[in-house]
Formats: C-alpha cells, sequence, structure tokens
C-alpha cells in the first residue's frame, strides 16, 4: 500500500474544496512561520547561530504544523507545503506557501519538482460529471 492508496483515511478534494480550505492552512502555516521566526530571533539574541541543529522548539512547532495539516484532511509534504488527494486516479492537487490557490498538480509518484500547473480548473471538476 503506497501513501496515497483509498483506504488511508484521507479524503478526496474538488479543486473548489481544496481552495476553499487554504484560508485555513495559510492561516496555521503563517501562525507556525511566527512562531518559527521568534525562535530565530530569541536565538540570534543568544549569540547562536541560526544555522545550528534544529532545536527540540523548532520541531515540535513544526511537528505541530504537520499534525494541523493531517488532521484537515491534507498531506504535509515538507514544511508549508501540502498535497490534496485529488479524484483524478493517481494525481494530486498541491499547494505551496506563498500562493493563494491551487495552481499546480503533480502524480503520486512524483514530488514538488515534478508538478505542473493547472490549465482548466473546469477539467479538474469532471468527476460531478460521472455516473
Amino acid at each position: 500500500m503506497n501513501l496515497y492508496d483509498k483506504d488511508d483515511g484521507f479524503r478526496c478534494f474538488r479543486i473548489d474544496e481544496a481552495n476553499a480550505l487554504l484560508a485555513k492552512i495559510i492561516t496555521i502555516t503563517e501562525r507556525t512561520m511566527i512562531s518559527l521566526n521568534q525562535i530565530r530571533e530569541k536565538r540570534q539574541g543568544e549569540g547562536l547561530a541560526v544555522e545550528d541543529e534544529v532545536d527540540e522548539e523548532t520541531a515540535e512547532i513544526l511537528q505541530q504544523w504537520s499534525a494541523e495539516m493531517v488532521r484537515l484532511g491534507v498531506y504535509p509534504k515538507g514544511f508549508f507545503t501540502v498535497d490534496f488527494k485529488s479524484y483524478i486516479p493517481d494525481t494530486l492537487l498541491c499547494w505551496t506557501y506563498g500562493e493563494q490557490e491551487i495552481t499546480h498538480i503533480h502524480k503520486i509518484y512524483e514530488n514538488f519538482k515534478d508538478r505542473v500547473a493547472i490549465k482548466d480548473k473546469h477539467f479538474l471538476g469532471f468527476q460531478d460529471s460521472l455516473n
């Protein structure tokens, strides 16, 4: 079984449903980034190099972000990138921080660098017309 099998517990999203959830994802992501920046400023104030190993506090914040994404029903992929399972076989809707809507997709066996721009958002709703 791979990560994206039908019975993995994650729901499928239409593009409009994924875009509707983005406001919450962006809010959580921005809150997480503020927390990480506070840690970085604290470390710099203490004379510690920002590039030092990720400390427990940073790791905890990143794990919390990832867990919140899973609770929302999306796959956390690295930090501040998520994939939504779609109704299109073997295809994921892909979002990364800085984007205001879902604009890319990729196959389940591909990763972020392989994603392609969505050319026709109406095509992604084709499953609604299937019996």
